[in-house]
């Protein structure tokens, strides 16, 4: 009796909620599931050793700090590929992409790099040097750049640079997906404060009074919540009514790593420097741990 060849039977695969770095395995990763059932899982091959990185998950681009030195952007929507930029810092220390991916804000603290064409062809538009180092960059699709520095202003950069605001120790921003309005927390005075219409009026006020320094900061896709990282918790503010909800976690954001969602991130707890996914889209805001499904082995 003749036995057919069977057609292979329907493969299944996991649901992605985007991609990160992770430190541990020194590569940028996969995470697979969905909220409150996700893990850490393949390696995306970038060709090259890295040391550090910051990802733009929906863009599915990073910029790398290489082991063997210099910067490189790491893509891997097509084929996986690095390539060198030509960038004069020597090691990166902060980041911020636009919304699209398109652009990013570098800067090793001193120095500020403005990148294009992240996407197609990158392109260094500009460099700054603002007063007194700098402590948190952001940019939006328009290729604007606000940088908070060490002498305690929000400055928007450009050939005549603004000052946004004064007299704090500003720890994040992050501009509204509207392009024209800045988060900012500050450390001195343990709030967060919205800027409007950076390019126009600036109009600063307070969203929220916190009860100690204020962390990291990630904006939802619809402009409308805020999550700030707090010494134990996450606190996930609604912007037009000011109502706070705080997540208990005993963790402290060093970075939210924005993925799938409307605000569903990755955390680093910068004490134990475990890594948690907060999920702000649930009808009660919660976060989870993360575990590491195959350790960091390619598939």
């Amino acid at each position: 009796m003749l036995a057919l060849a069977q057609p292979p039977g329907p493969s299944i695969s996991l649901p992605s909620l985007g991609y990160v770095y992770d430190d541990n395995s020194k590569a940028i990763r996969q995470i697979s599931g969905v909220p409150g059932a996700a893990s850490l899982d393949t390696t995306v091959s970038a060709g090259t050793s890295l040391n550090s990185a910051f990802v733009h998950s929906r863009a599915q681009l990073a910029i790398a700090n290489a082991k063997d030195g210099g910067v490189a952007l790491v893509q891997w929507a097509g084929t996986p590929q690095a390539t060198a930029i030509s960038s004069a810092l020597s090691h990166v220390t902060l980041a911020a992409f636009s919304r699209s991916g398109d652009g990013a804000a570098i800067s090793d603290g001193t120095t500020v790099e403005v990148w294009s064409g992240l996407t197609s062809t990158p392109a260094l538009g500009a460099t700054f040097t603002p007063d007194g180092g700098v402590t948190a960059v952001a940019i939006n699709d328009s290729g604007t750049v606000a940088a908070a520095n060490g002498s305690g202003s929000v400055v928007l950069l450009g050939d005549n640079a603004r000052v946004l605001a004064t007299g704090g120790a500003w720890t994040a921003l992050a501009f509204l997906p509207n392009g024209n309005d800045l988060l900012a927390t500050d450390g001195a005075g343990q709030t967060l404060t919205l800027i409007q219409d950076v390019q126009n009026t600036a109009a600063a006020s307070v969203v929220l009074t916190v009860s100690e320094k204020p962390g990291a900061l990630a904006v939802s896709s619809d402009g409308s919540l805020a999550a700030l990282g707090l010494a134990d918790n996450v606190t996930i503010v609604n912007l037009a009514s000011g109502a706070a909800n705080s997540i208990a976690c005993g963790c402290q954001a060093a970075r939210f790593d924005l993925l799938v969602g409307n605000l569903v991130a990755r955390i680093i707890d910068a004490q134990t420097g475990s890594e948690l996914l907060l999920d702000a889209d649930s009808a009660q805001p919660r976060i989870a741990s993360l575990p590491d499904l195959n350790l960091g082995v390619a598939q």
